[in-house]
């Protein structure tokens, strides 16, 4: 194996994985897209273990973790051993195309987590994910982009994203069917986290933490520019959020806020 080829192959093993799977209390934490999910990724982290999958956060993030846990990213990615072995089976041509052989990958779905599992597994543990109004998650994404200062109005940004309404049910579904057993919402996540597997001590600690590490961006409550935004977007952006969105609009009762 080439020297160069080599360092193209380990390129592979920067990128970031997103999940928890937690042994000793027995859930899977299936992070959907802007819902906060790193801030609950980093509290529930200070009451894992060593034998649980947890995935990276971004460089701060993971730092303060580590300063204050002493624990991050482990049990997530296949040994070396299995990268080469993998890698030699490769024609060179297709290296560009070689991933890094992972467990997971960017907000992984709830099916192949399930695969990887096994369904005995699988089903021995409690499923947790975050919903959010859907309105106001478009809104998010929408503001989120720090390099979109010329980004296009909002009801032609969402005909070109449209792709991302509806994404979270691979969070939240398999072939169609909801998997979650345990939903926090969005909008009232501190209280919500009374609903997680842990005795006292450990629900303690994870709410004191989230009670100050919203890590990125925080809690943006809905606010005059959302109804600013929807009352001048046409029907279509309604008429896509009710058709994908059926769990947020028919189990917690979302609804277009203005």
């Amino acid at each position: 194996m080439q020297f160069l080829q080599f360092l193209k192959l380990f390129e592979c093993i920067k990128e970031e994985l997103i999940m928890i799977i937690s042994e000793e209390y027995k859930f899977i934490f299936l992070k959907p897209y802007k819902v906060a999910g790193s801030s609950l990724e980093f509290a529930l982290s200070s009451i894992l273990s060593s034998q649980d999958i947890i995935t990276f956060l971004s460089k701060d993030e993971e730092r303060e973790r580590q300063k204050l846990f002493k624990i991050g990213e482990q049990n997530n990615r296949k040994k070396l051993s299995a990268l080469v072995k993998d890698f030699s089976k490769q024609n060179k041509r297709d290296l560009q195309k070689l991933k890094w052989p992972k467990l997971f990958h960017p907000h992984c779905s709830a099916k192949e987590v399930k695969t990887f599992m096994g369904k005995s597994r699988w089903n021995d543990f409690k499923k947790i994910s975050i919903v959010r109004n859907p309105w106001d998650y478009l809104l998010s994404f929408y503001h989120w982009n720090p390099s979109s200062t010329k980004r296009a109005p909002f009801e032609q940004w969402v005909f070109e994203n449209r792709h991302l309404i509806g994404q979270n049910n691979f969070q939240y579904k398999i072939d169609g069917d909801c998997i979650i057993d345990i939903f926090l919402t969005f909008e009232n996540l501190y209280d919500d986290l009374n609903k997680l597997p842990l005795n006292d001590f450990e629900l303690d600690e994870v709410k004191k933490l989230m009670s100050t590490n919203f890590l990125k961006s925080g809690f943006r409550k809905l606010s005059k520019e959302i109804e600013i935004e929807y009352l001048k977007s046409a029907n279509f952006i309604d008429k896509a959020i009710e058709s994908f969105c059926d769990i947020e609009i028919k189990v917690f009762g979302y609804q277009r806020p203005y």
